[in-house]
C-alpha cells in the first residue's frame, strides 16, 4: 500500500511540541497594532443575526467529505459498518490544511449570502495557497452544486456522492488530482508549487472593481520568497478602478515535519510584521473566548467562539474594503490606505484524530498529509479511522435514500440539497453566479484584445531602428485601444528596454508613490519577477491581456512559475467547460550579445530551453531579426490564446532587412530564404547559412558576403519561429520533411548561428534525418564566454562571428566537394579569417572599442553595399 503521511513517525528529542517563546518586543504594541473586534464579537453572539448552525453544519459536512475522499473507495457515507476493504490502497492527500480551508470557505459563503440578501453582493473568488488541500475545495464545490454542474457524472445522489468520494486521487479516468488545478471549478491557480497564490489573487482583481478575491495563504507558503514580496501587492492596487483581496494567513503552525516561521511567532511579532507591510491586522484564533485564553473550556465552546470571531472579522474586512473603495470612487481617495488582512490560527488537522499512541496528530506536523497512513493494515489505525469518520455523525448529514432517480439529483443549478441535509446548505448563495465555483471570471471571461493594423507601424527597408522601439510604438496603440483590459508588467525595465513610448499615453501605477497615486496607469513595475508573473496570471486567467518585458538573463527567475502555468493551461484545454485565455507574452531583451557592459552575470539565454520543454502545443518561441518582423510577431502574440509566447529581441539599433510585405510572409512561414543575401536567390547552394536572432543574423549576412566574394554559392536562411525545427508531430509548427529540405537542402552543409545555447537547436534537430550528430549541421551560439568586453568580442569569443562562420563554411564545402574551386584555397582563407579575429582582439585592447567595420556588411562584388 503506497501512502503519504508521517503520523506514525516516532517521536524524537526535537518533536516540535514545545510552545514557542514569547516576543521580547514591548507588549503594549499589541493593542496599538492589532484590530480589536472583541466587542463586536460579543454583540454578535447576543444577537440572532448569524446562522451559526448553518455555518458549523457546512463545516461538518465538508470536513467529513474531505476525510472520506482521502481514505474511502467504497461505503463513502458509512451506510454500513466500515471494513478494511473500503479503504483505498493508495492513500494520498493532505488533511492538515483541509479543516481550515473549509472554515474559511464556509464564512466566505456566509458573507456572500448576507450581501446577496442585502442586494449588494460583489463576485468573490477563492484562491488557496495550500493547493494540496484539494479534498476541502472539492467537498465545498460538491456541496454548492459546482461539481455536478461541470461534471454531470457526479450527480447529487447517493450514487453520485459515493463516486465523487472515490474519485479523489484515484487511478481511473475522470478522477480528481490531489492538488487544486484547472479541473477544479473556480480555480485560477495551480496548487502544486507554493508561493504564488497571493500575487495571483491581486492580479485577478485588477480592473475588476466589483470583485473580491479571498486568498488563503498557508503559513508554510508564507516562508517563500514570492509570497514575501507579494504582500506588497496592495501598494499597486488603485481602489478606484480595481477590486480587492482579503488575504488570510492560515497559521496552523506546521509544515511536513517541523514548525513554520509564523507558527513560532506570537501576536506581537505577527502584528509588527504585517502592519509594516501596510495592512490592518486582525487575528482570529481557535482557543480564544472573549479575547482570553481559556482553561478547561469544552471544544464546543471553542468551536462557537472561533466561528463568531471569524464572521465578525470577515464582515469587518469587507466594510474596510468598501470604505477604501467608496473614498477612491468619490474623488476623495485615502492616502496609503491600509487594507484589511486576517491571520487565522487553527489547529493543523482540526477535528481529526488526536493522537496515535503517544504521538500527537491534531495540532502537530503529523496531521500534514495522511494522518492514519496504515489504516488498511494496522488494526489500531483502522479503529481510529472509523471513530474519526463517525465523529461527524454522517447519518445526520446525509440522506442516503436520495438516489439517481431523485428529481433534483441532476439539476446543475441546485445545491446538493436532498443528499445533504438542508441545514448545511443554507449559507450557500442562491444565485449560481455568486457561488465561488461558478463565477464566470474564473473559467470563461476571455474577450479578444483590440489591436491596430500592425503594418501601419512598419519601417522602410534599410532603416536603422531599435526593434524594441518599433514594438513600443505598436504597444502604445494597444494601450490606447484597451484602457481597461491590457497591462504591462515589467521589473523596472520598460525604459531601459526601449518600450517607454507607452508612457506617452499612460504611466506607471504605484499607489504609494505620491506622483502616481490614485490615477490608474497601465504599467506596473516592481523588482520581483515572481510577483509580476503572479499578477499576470491572475489578470489573464480572468479574461484580460498582458505583456511581460524583461532582461533576458533575469526572466528565468520565473521559469518554474511558467512551467506550472503551462500545466494549468494544458489541463484547462483538456477540460471541456473552460474557455480560452489570453496567451502570456514575454519579451526578452537586453540580451546576452549586448550585455558586454554589464558582463557575465547578465548573459543567460537559459529560458529558451525551458520553453522548448513546455508542452509543445502551448509554447511559441520567436526571434524577430528586424523592426518589421518584430512588430508582426508582437501583433501575432498579443492576439493569440492559450499559449506561452517568448519573443527574444534586441533593444539596440538594427538595420531593417525586410519590407513590411516581406516580413509578413516571413513570419507566416516561420523561416524563409533571404534572397538578397543569397547567390542567385539561393538556388543550388554550396552551403546554407542560417541566422536565428538579431546579432547572430547580422553576422550570418556578413559571412554570406565574405563567402560570395570568394565564389561560394550561399543560401541564407533566417528563422523567426524556432519550433519549426522540431520533427513533424513534435509541435504544430514543425516543418514536414519536404518543407525542411526546401530550406536546408537534402545534402549541403548547414551552419546555424543561434542566439542561445547550441544544445537547444541540436535537441530540436535530434529526430530529424539531418540530426547534427550524424550529418551536416554545425550549430554555433552562446558557449558561456565573454564578460565585460565589446559587442563584437562577445561574438568572437563565442565562435559566432562572421569570420568563424566563413572559416567553417569553406572547410565544409571543401570537404563535401573536393573538386570545388575553393578547396585549394580553404586553408589560406581560413587562416586569413582567423587572423582578422586576432587583429580585432588587439584593436579592442588598444582602443577599448570595436573597429567601425564590425557594424558594416562587406560589399559583394557587383552589388551595392549590404545587398
Amino acid at each position: 500500500m503506497a501512502t503519504t503521511g508521517l503520523a506514525a513517525s516516532a517521536a524524537t528529542k526535537y518533536d516540535a511540541v514545545t510552545p514557542p517563546k514569547a516576543s521580547s518586543l514591548p507588549a503594549e504594541l499589541v493593542s496599538q497594532l492589532l484590530v480589536d473586534l472583541d466587542g463586536e464579537v460579543a454583540a454578535l453572539r447576543k444577537s440572532d443575526k448569524l446562522d451559526i448552525e448553518g455555518i458549523t453544519e457546512f463545516q461538518r459536512v465538508a470536513n467529513y467529505l474531505a476525510a472520506a475522499q482521502i481514505f474511502l473507495r467504497s461505503n463513502g457515507l458509512l451506510t454500513r459498518p466500515l471494513e478494511k476493504d473500503d479503504i483505498k490502497r493508495r492513500l494520498l492527500g493532505h488533511w492538515g490544511t483541509c479543516p481550515g480551508l473549509n472554515f474559511v470557505y464556509a464564512h466566505t459563503n456566509n458573507l456572500i449570502s448576507t450581501l446577496e440578501k442585502e442586494g449588494d453582493a460583489p463576485t468573490f473568488l477563492f484562491i488557496t495557497g495550500p493547493g494540496h488541500g484539494a479534498p476541502a475545495l472539492l467537498a465545498t464545490l460538491y456541496m454548492e452544486g459546482s461539481i455536478t454542474r461541470f461534471y454531470p457524472q457526479y450527480p447529487m445522489s447517493l450514487e453520485g456522492i459515493e463516486s465523487f468520494i472515490r474519485a479523489f486521487s484515484y487511478p481511473a479516468p475522470g478522477a480528481f488530482p490531489s492538488h487544486v488545478n484547472a479541473e477544479t471549478p473556480g480555480a485560477i491557480h495551480e496548487g502544486g508549487e507554493l508561493g504564488y497564490a497571493l500575487a495571483v489573487a491581486y492580479g485577478s482583481v485588477m480592473d475588476k472593481p466589483d470583485q473580491i478575491t479571498v486568498a488563503v495563504i498557508g503559513d508554510g507558503e508564507s516562508e517563500t520568497g514570492p509570497t514575501a514580496t507579494a504582500w506588497h501587492a496592495h501598494k499597486y492596487l488603485d481602489a478606484k478602478e480595481s477590486g480587492a483581496v482579503i488575504p488570510i494567513l492560515h497559521v496552523n503552525g506546521y509544515k511536513i515535519g517541523e514548525r513554520t516561521i509564523p507558527g513560532t511567532m506570537d501576536d506581537l511579532e505577527l502584528a509588527c510584521l504585517y502592519t509594516g507591510y501596510g495592512y490592518q491586522v486582525r487575528i482570529v484564533e481557535y482557543g480564544r473566548v472573549n479575547g482570553q485564553q481559556p482553561d478547561g473550556t469544552v471544544n464546543a465552546e471553542l468551536d462557537l467562539a472561533v466561528n463568531y470571531d471569524m464572521a465578525t472579522s470577515l464582515n469587518w474586512a469587507y466594510k474596510e474594503i468598501r470604505k477604501i473603495q467608496t473614498a477612491a470612487r468619490s474623488g476623495k481617495p485615502i492616502t496609503k490606505p491600509r487594507w484589511p488582512m486576517i491571520i487565522l490560527r487553527t489547529p493543523k488537522g482540526w477535528t481529526g484524530p488526536k493522537a496515535i499512541g503517544k504521538n500527537k496528530i491534531e495540532g502537530s506536523w503529523r496531521a500534514h498529509q495522511v494522518p492514519l497512513p496504515d489504516a488498511l493494515k494496522d488494526d489500531e489505525e483502522f479503529k481510529l479511522l472509523g471513530k474519526w469518520l463517525e465523529s461527524y455523525k454522517p447519518a445526520e448529514l446525509f440522506h442516503t435514500e436520495v438516489d439517481n432517480g431523485h428529481a433534483n439529483a441532476h439539476v446543475p443549478g441546485r445545491v446538493a440539497e436532498g443528499i445533504i441535509d438542508a441545514k448545511a446548505l443554507r449559507i450557500i448563495p442562491k444565485s449560481i453566479h455568486l457561488r465561488m465555483g461558478q463565477v464566470k471570471a474564473a473559467y470563461d471571461a476571455f474577450e479578444p484584445l483590440v489591436t491596430p493594423e500592425w503594418k501601419e507601424f512598419g519601417h522602410k527597408k534599410d532603416e536603422v531602428i531599435s526593434n524594441m522601439k518599433a514594438i513600443g510604438s505598436y504597444v502604445r496603440k494597444v494601450v490606447e485601444l484597451n484602457p481597461k483590459t491590457f497591462r504591462i508588467f515589467s521589473p523596472d525595465e520598460i525604459s531601459s528596454n526601449k518600450l517607454d513610448e507607452a508612457l506617452q499615453v499612460t504611466h506607471r501605477n504605484f499607489q504609494w508613490d505620491p506622483e502616481t497615486a490614485h490615477d490608474g496607469g497601465r504599467v506596473i513595475e516592481m523588482l520581483s519577477e515572481h510577483t509580476l508573473q503572479g499578477w499576470m496570471q491572475g489578470y489573464t486567467l480572468t479574461g484580460r491581456h498582458a505583456l511581460f518585458p524583461s532582461y533576458e538573463s533575469f526572466l528565468g527567475i520565473v521559469q518554474t512559475m511558467i512551467e506550472q502555468y503551462a500545466k494549468f493551461v494544458k489541463m484547462a484545454l483538456e477540460t471541456k467547460w473552460r474557455g480560452d485565455v489570453a496567451a502570456l507574452t514575454y519579451i526578452e531583451t537586453s540580451t546576452l550579445w549586448r550585455q558586454e557592459h554589464n558582463g557575465y552575470s547578465h548573459q543567460n539565454p537559459g529560458l529558451i530551453g525551458s520553453f522548448i520543454s513546455l508542452p509543445r502545443h502551448l509554447a511559441r518561441i520567436y526571434f524577430p531579426a528586424d523592426s518589421n518582423t518584430s512588430v508582426s510577431t508582437i501583433d501575432h502574440c498579443l492576439k493569440s490564446k492559450n499559449y506561452a509566447n517568448l519573443i527574444v529581441g534586441s533593444k539596440n539599433p538594427t538595420r531593417t532587412w525586410l519590407s513590411v510585405e516581406e516580413a509578413e510572409k516571413h513570419c507566416i512561414a516561420g523561416a524563409s530564404i533571404w534572397r538578397s543575401f543569397s547567390t542567385d536567390d539561393g538556388v543550388d547552394p554550396d552551403v546554407v547559412l542560417v541566422g536565428c536572432g538579431v546579432e547572430v543574423t547580422f553576422e550570418i549576412i556578413a559571412a554570406s558576403a565574405l563567402l560570395r566574394n570568394e565564389g561560394i554559392r550561399v543560401r541564407m536562411v533566417n528563422i523567426n519561429d524556432l519550433l519549426i525545427l522540431g520533427a513533424k508531430g513534435d509541435h504544430p509548427h514543425a516543418l514536414d520533411e519536404a518543407a525542411f529540405e526546401s530550406l536546408f537542402t537534402k545534402d549541403k552543409p548547414v551552419i546555424v548561428n543561434f542566439h542561445g545555447y547550441p544544445k537547444d537547436i541540436s535537441g530540436l534537430l535530434f529526430n530529424r534525418t539531418s540530426h547534427v550528430g550524424r550529418s551536416r549541421f554545425d550549430v554555433l551560439g552562446y558557449i558561456e564566454r565573454g564578460t565585460t568586453c565589446t559587442a563584437f568580442a562577445m561574438l568572437r569569443l563565442n565562435n559566432a562571428s562572421r569570420y568563424t562562420i566563413a572559416d567553417i563554411a569553406v572547410s565544409r564545402v571543401a570537404a563535401a566537394q573536393p573538386n570545388h574551386p575553393i578547396a585549394p584555397r580553404a586553408h589560406e582563407l581560413g587562416s586569413y579569417w582567423k587572423h582578422q579575429l586576432v587583429l580585432h582582439e588587439e584593436y579592442t585592447i588598444k582602443y577599448g572599442e570595436d573597429p567601425a567595420w564590425t557594424d558594416e556588411i562587406p560589399e559583394v562584388a557587383g552589388q551595392a553595399s549590404g545587398k
